[in-house]
């Protein structure tokens, strides 16, 4: 048994990791395809945002004196790294049977790979635009339905089938009792989802473990949260992004308004426009409706494509990303965010990187990346509300 472990451990490196690791950085969103990745050197990711302009400059006259220095300020941004894993596992019984030729040992790890990083991918994904809660939805009504529980969610945009969750109450105190459910189907029109075993009250869930210990994603940029990089919102307004109500009529001036004041007094320049469901429906319709020229299709490593258009004289790619907001449009300039991570490695004990988990037949592999996502100037974001069509 052991000679057939370290086979499949040697299998996974060699075959799988590389890839998976290229995979789990650039596919989950095309957001993620095109910031810059980092290498995490210490938990906590430091940053010196500048704020404004230097201010040493002025004019003067012969015989005046020169305009007194005025050094560009700088703030500190904090956030500590996250901690993120990709679960393997693999049975007594796969390996045993596996074990004749190697072709047979890659087919057996093949789908359980696959099926871990279809999770991972969506999960990670999902991270990169929630605010760091991991809140998924607010429960609303929670009702027996056999052995299993049905939920009822305000919104099932971040939910999926498979998903082990926990249902926190409103304080944020989860029980052992709510803690650790697969959800076994979603009912999308009645915003329900059946959860397997029995839970009980109202308030919100996340995906297991995971509160308060998610990924500092776009929402923290563009949501309602009090703080952002250890500094307060409210104290310091230089910090948000630019918010232009489209008034239900998505348009390229719509656009341009946005795009030009972040370019004039936040120094961005946007280059990803991230459309929610109904606002790049909306979108869509304006560009068919008015003939609005294309300039390309930008294809994403993921599979995603969008529109590369010209927004009075900026080059700006546009796509639909689900997890925006619905009728919400974010812009951002690529350039000022980075994910800082350590790479994507195997955890390993006394060499091998399965273990058998306990009381059961089952090797687990996991693994592993800690960091986080950080922006240099978050308030050159542009967040375009009310951008859905009117119904």
């Amino acid at each position: 048994m052991a000679q057939i472990l370290t086979k499949l451990e040697a299998i996974l490196k060699d075959k799988y990791q590389p890839a998976l690791t290229n995979q789990i950085n650039t596919e989950p969103s095309p957001f993620l395809e095109k910031i810059k990745k980092v290498t995490l050197t210490n938990n906590t990711i430091k940053c010196a945002a500048p704020v404004g302009i230097n201010g040493g400059f002025g004019f003067g006259a012969e015989g005046v004196g020169t305009p007194k220095a005025g050094a560009q300020r700088y703030t500190l941004f904090e956030i500590d790294a996250v901690d993120m894993y990709v679960d393997l596992q693999i049975s007594n019984k796969t390996i045993e049977l596996a074990s004749s030729n190697a072709s047979s040992m890659i087919n057996a790890l093949d789908s359980e790979i696959k099926g871990s990083y279809a999770a991972a991918k969506w999960n990670i994904g999902r991270a990169l635009f929630g605010d760091g809660s991991g809140k998924l939805a607010t429960v609303t009504a929670a009702t027996a339905s056999g052995t299993n529980t049905v939920l009822t969610l305000d919104s099932i945009k971040r939910v999926i089938e498979g998903l082990s969750i926990d249902l926190h109450s409103e304080d944020g105190t989860l029980t052992t009792a709510n803690s650790g459910h697969r959800i076994l189907a979603v009912d999308r029109a009645a915003k329900t989802i059946t959860v397997e075993g029995t839970l009980s009250g109202t308030g919100f869930i996340t995906v297991q473990g995971s509160y308060n210990r998610e990924l500092c994603g776009l929402g923290a940029i563009f949501g309602d949260t009090e703080t952002l990089y250890g500094l307060t919102k409210a104290d310091n307004p230089w910090i948000n992004p630019t918010v232009v109500d489209a008034k239900n009529d998505l348009t390229d001036l719509v656009l341009y308004r946005g795009i030009k004041e972040a370019k004039d007094y936040k120094g961005a320049n946007i280059d990803l426009i991230m459309m929610g469901d109904d606002a790049f429906l909306a979108y869509q319709d304006y560009i068919h409706t008015n003939n609005v020229t294309v300039c390309d299709k930008y294809h994403f490593v993921g599979g995603a494509v969008g529109y590369k258009i010209l927004v009075g004289s900026n080059e700006v790619i546009i796509v639909n990303e689900r997890f925006v907001p619905e009728d919400e449009v974010w812009g951002v300039d690529t350039s000022a965010f980075y994910l800082e991570a350590t790479p994507w490695n195997f955890m390993e004990k006394d060499g091998g990187v399965f273990v058998p988990m306990p009381d059961t037949s089952i090797f687990r592999a996991l693994l592993a990346s800690y960091g986080n996502l950080m922006c240099v100037n978050p308030g050159g974001c542009v967040r375009f509300t009310n951008a859905g069509a009117t119904v």
